[in-house]
């Protein structure tokens, strides 16, 4: 009889033993975890870099700009539940030093192709959408700022600003096709123009405080034009409605896309 008592007390020590282990396991799983996001430029099947020759169809291209605002940043359980990301707003960007105010002052070249997200719920997770542009409430009213947006934030001079509102997508530099040469400008803006990309993972990744969980993407810089004549429309902008519209959608449909997540 002892003995039988003897085992049952040991059997309930183990069980608790292993219950609170469980519990251990389950909350350091549930405690949020960190997660960069990486937006590695391309042009087709060649990384991306200014002043560089890329050669598509015909036309050759050199580029000395490549920047857009990501923003509203929501990652995707593998249950569906959508994880929103407050006060994502980011500036990505690769240009070369641009003077402003007449010379008076140089912003300064630089290369951002990644975001930190910090405090991301645990858990599965089997996609991410985020917004390419700036939404109305912040587009129309530049008085209010959220997460990295501002005006000043690369924005010293008009050419990354459309006086009232933001410039979402920007590419500029040069392209050849033949003997015609041409300075290329092409940018999207306007509220009808504010995407939202979508992306499924290829496989679900798990994400918490065990670990740091990077979701690498591409953005392919030639996606952002295919379509559009740059020879007969080197500058697209708010005149060129209907052609600014097709680059937002290439923003929204082809640019973008999942090369791997761990």
């Amino acid at each position: 009889m002892k003995k039988n008592i003897l085992l049952l007390i040991t059997a309930a020590i183990i069980f608790s033993s292993c219950d609170k282990k469980d519990d251990a396991i389950t909350e350091t799983l549930d405690i949020p975890g960190k997660v960069t996001v990486n937006f590695d430029a391309v042009f087709g099947t060649s990384d991306f870099a200014l002043n560089t020759n890329f050669t598509s169809g015909t036309k050759t291209y050199n580029f000395d700009k490549f920047r857009y605002w990501v923003s509203n940043i929501v990652l995707i359980k593998a249950n569906g539940e959508e994880v929103s990301v407050p006060k994502s707003c980011y500036l990505l960007e690769e240009t070369s030093a641009v003077a402003v105010q007449e010379g008076a002052y140089t912003y300064p070249a630089n290369k951002r192709e990644s975001v930190e997200l910090t405090n991301i719920a645990a858990g599965d997770y089997k996609g991410i959408k985020f917004g390419i542009g700036v939404e109305q409430k912040y587009n129309d009213n530049l008085s209010l700022t959220i997460g990295e947006l501002s005006q000043l934030n690369g924005m010293t001079n008009v050419s990354w600003m459309w006086h009232t509102s933001y410039i979402f997508t920007a590419v500029g530099g040069k392209v050849t096709e033949g003997t015609t040469n041409k300075t290329i400008k092409v940018e999207t803006g306007l509220n009808a123009n504010y995407k939202t990309v979508s992306l499924s993972f290829p496989q679900n990744v798990k994400i918490g405080s065990s670990k740091a969980t990077a979701i690498n993407l591409k953005a392919d810089v030639g996606m952002a034009l295919d379509g559009i004549d740059v020879i007969t429309t080197p500058t697209v902008g708010a005149a060129q409605a209907t052609t600014m519209t097709a680059v937002a959608n290439n923003y929204n449909t082809k640019v973008f896309s999942v090369v791997s997540v761990n």
